[in-house]
């Protein structure tokens, strides 16, 4: 006797092509929140290898904090991002020949898809550790707090933030803002499903919604040294 031919019929083709597509459906939002995950991460990794780079920067001057792009070139030195870099074991071949490389790896967020590097940074630095008292009015003035040792809540201050790409950056002029729009306006604060990574001065990284970080009706701000509680 001959053999019976199986074959699938077109309802049962029909019915598992459904079945893959349901399953599909299924997975690409499960996909997409593994990913975002993974790179809420990966930037908060980042951020806790900048903070160990600044620590050691300031062990080899005297306490002192890196200055950024606001205050400086007015000082000789190079921005902070420049001057961290041998700590995060780049070498000076590789800051004068592939700076681009260097800036990609490790001043740009895995959520910024800015293409101006090595402009455009994924972190800036508070300002408030480098303001020049005799120029600038903040709560707190005449204070600075160039050194680490002068911070007086450093697991409650704000060191690095993610922040809005602009062409050189690297620093949040938080001293002026006065109210939670001002401060949406300058951060990436939505960077992570609604929320940002920040980075402590004490080297801790905490994932916040920006209104955990600045609510002038609450009297809450994290980024003024003297404020911060």
């Amino acid at each position: 006797m001959r053999g019976k031919r199986s074959a699938f019929t077109l309802i049962e083709l029909l019915v598992v092509v459904s079945i893959v597509a349901i399953l599909a459906a299924l997975a690409v939002p499960a996909l997409n929140a593994a990913n975002r995950q993974a790179q809420t991460a990966q930037c908060a990794t980042k951020l806790k290898s900048l903070g160990a780079a600044i620590s050691l920067y300031t062990i080899e001057n005297q306490g002192e904090l890196p200055r950024s792009w606001h205050s400086a070139g007015a000082h000789r030195q190079s921005g902070w991002a420049a001057s961290i870099a041998p700590y995060l074991g780049v070498t000076d071949e590789q800051i004068q020949n592939n700076w681009a490389g260097v800036f990609d790896q490790h001043f740009r967020s895995p959520t910024d898809s800015s293409e101006e590097s090595p402009f455009i940074y994924s972190y800036g630095m508070n300002v408030h550790f480098e303001l020049d008292p005799n120029g600038d009015d903040y709560v707190g003035q005449p204070a600075t707090w160039r050194r680490l040792q002068q911070i007086p809540r450093p697991t409650r201050t704000i060191l690095l933030a993610q922040t809005r790409p602009i062409m050189f950056g690297d620093h949040l002029m938080c001293h002026l803002w006065n109210s939670i729009d001002a401060a949406k306006n300058a951060l990436n604060h939505e960077a992570h499903n609604g929320r940002a990574n920040y980075l402590f001065v004490d080297g801790h990284v905490e994932l916040l919604a920006v209104e955990q970080t600045f609510a002038p009706s609450q009297e809450l701000n994290l980024w003024n040294p003297e404020l911060a509680r």
